[in-house]
């Protein structure tokens, strides 16, 4: 397969330039959190909000919280009611406000109170676009779709927030200023995916749980995504399953009381829950968020160089997010988390092994291996545990709960996050280099996890997913009653159809009998 091919599939073109648009919607949010990490490293910023290590901590998780409001009830129920697009763009317009609030001049309070509303709408915007991505994509192209608009754009977000606010870190006049500009620099972005948004169709297995009785606009917006007709096998093919796994799974419960009620949902939810931890439970949001801070610790501290190193490796993460894009659905998601977690552990063990033998930064060379090391985390993290954990969570739940169960998975994300992240400075401050020993032994104990608990999910379609967690596949049930509906349908027409040929025999014998007579 091409280059060419794999980014623009023959058949799913349109859908492929629709789900990369969606690269704005993850970029809003990697911009947010990516410009944060400049903030924290701002004089005067830290001087006008008094902040130490604890206010550090609170300031870069604080959104967190409203997050896991977002992923607990808001998130999934406004995806659900109101649709995928609906629900992005009001998150959207729900985030561009916190970040207003933020930015106009205020107390530490107000700060905190924009923080809030920001996570409020990250957390949507995140649920949001990855429902609509896995349910658009086409099967066997799933997870890099995923991975690449998930991943890539909040890598892209995180680069151009990384440079706007080490250009503007250089502006010391007029006083707060720098980072305000810094901030609502975001904005046009969120705009700009707000306007093209309108020219969007909503997803078509939304469209099929919400309108059942009208299947013709699902297969219409199907014909539209795949580039074919109501003719094309590949068209009816999609089309077939969705309806059969449809009417299987219509007698089930919906909503919060359909995840929790079976066994078999339960099972789903852990592994969901499971499979959104693996991204944060390492660390990785700990060694990005304060990774200006982590720089300038480990002896980078002249001038802007934490700065700097900082912006070369967002823009090298970039880049290197294509290696899921080209690699995920060919060798799976357990490989690429395998080895993922392989080398970000080696690479975690380097490093604490040297800044526990040189805590003073006094050996330029192993200040300069312990930058690299950092380098192959952050790199690692870009094509493995970033871009999989929200396309397994996004695609191994059922159609009429999957909105809410994914919000809901996006728990175990978030709880590992601020688990780590909220403590870390202070952690960092009083341990030191042995710090990072830790996180050794999480990415260790991860990889031995994912060998054992996770399954595959590659190239398994949406509709087909209950097998892989031993339950009856919706497709096959839904088109075995579609079979035995059509079979009383034949049988009740031949017995119709006897009944009349008999009435009609009786009608020729009684007028040949008259005839007779």
């Amino acid at each position: 397969m091409g280059l060419l091919e794999k980014f623009l599939p023959k058949n799913d073109r349109y859908a492929a330039m629709l789900l990369y648009g969606m690269v704005l919607a993850t970029c809003f949010n990697g911009y947010d959190a990516g410009i944060m990490t400049v903030i924290l490293a701002d004089d005067q910023f830290n001087e006008y909000y008094h902040v130490d290590a604890d206010r550090q901590g609170t300031i870069a998780v604080v959104p967190w919280a409203t997050t896991g409001l977002a992923q607990l009830c808001v998130g999934g129920t406004l995806a659900g009611l109101v649709g995928r697009l609906w629900a992005l763009r009001i998150s959207i317009v729900v985030m561009m406000v916190g970040i207003v609030v933020q930015c106009v001049p205020n107390t530490y309070g107000i700060l905190i109170l924009g923080r809030l509303i920001t996570g409020l709408g990250f957390g949507c915007v995140y649920i949001a676009t990855s429902l609509y991505v896995a349910e658009c994509s086409p099967r066997l192209l799933r997870g890099s779709f995923v991975g690449t608009v998930t991943q890539f754009g909040y890598q892209l977000g995180t680069l151009v927030a990384f440079w706007a606010g080490y250009g503007m870190s250089f502006v010391d006049s007029p006083y707060n200023v720098a980072w305000r500009v810094s901030n609502l620099l975001q904005l046009p972005i969120g705009a700009t995916f707000l306007i093209l948004s309108f020219w969007y169709p909503e997803s078509p297995r939304w469209l099929l749980e919400k309108q059942p009785d009208n299947p013709e606009r699902v297969l219409k917006v199907l014909c539209k995504l795949r580039m074919g007709d109501e003719n094309s096998d590949y068209v009816l093919a999609e089309y077939n399953e969705l309806v059969a796994a449809q009417k299987a799974r219509a007698r089930y419960d919906t909503g919060y009381k359909g995840i929790f009620k079976s066994k078999g949902m339960r099972k789903r939810l852990m592994y969901g829950l499971y499979a959104t931890a693996l991204q944060q439970a390492g660390g990785i949001a700990a060694l990005t968020m304060y990774a200006a801070l982590i720089y300038e610790s480990l002896g980078w501290n002249q001038g802007s160089q934490a700065l700097s190193i900082n912006g070369i490796q967002a823009a090298l993460q970039l880049v290197i997010v294509l290696v899921n894009t080209f690699t995920v659905d060919k060798f799976g998601r357990r490989a690429l988390l395998l080895a993922g977690f392989a080398i970000q552990a080696t690479a975690l063990l380097i490093l604490s092994a040297l800044t526990t033998a040189f805590p003073e930064n006094s050996n330029r060379a192993a200040a300069v291996v312990e930058v690299a090391m950092l380098f192959i985390v952050g790199l690692t993290y870009c094509w493995s545990n970033g871009p999989i954990p929200p396309a397994i969570a996004s695609e191994i739940f059922p159609q009429e709960v999957r909105d809410k169960a994914f919000g809901f998975s996006l728990l175990g994300q978030t709880c590992c996050l601020l688990a780590l992240t909220q403590p870390w400075p202070r952690f960092n401050e009083q341990v030191g280099g042995k710090s990072y020993w830790l996180l050794f032994c999480l990415n260790t104990v991860l990889l031995i996890s994912v060998y054992f608990i996770l399954p595959e999910t590659k190239g398994i379609s949406l509709e087909r997913m209950d097998r892989l967690f031993g339950e009856v596949d919706a497709v096959e049930a839904g088109e075995q009653g579609r079979g035995l509906e059509k079979a009383e349908a034949l049988a009740l027409s031949f017995v119709e159809h006897r009944e009349v040929g008999d009435e009609k025999g009786a009608e020729g014998m009684h007028a040949s009998s008259e005839r007779i007579a």
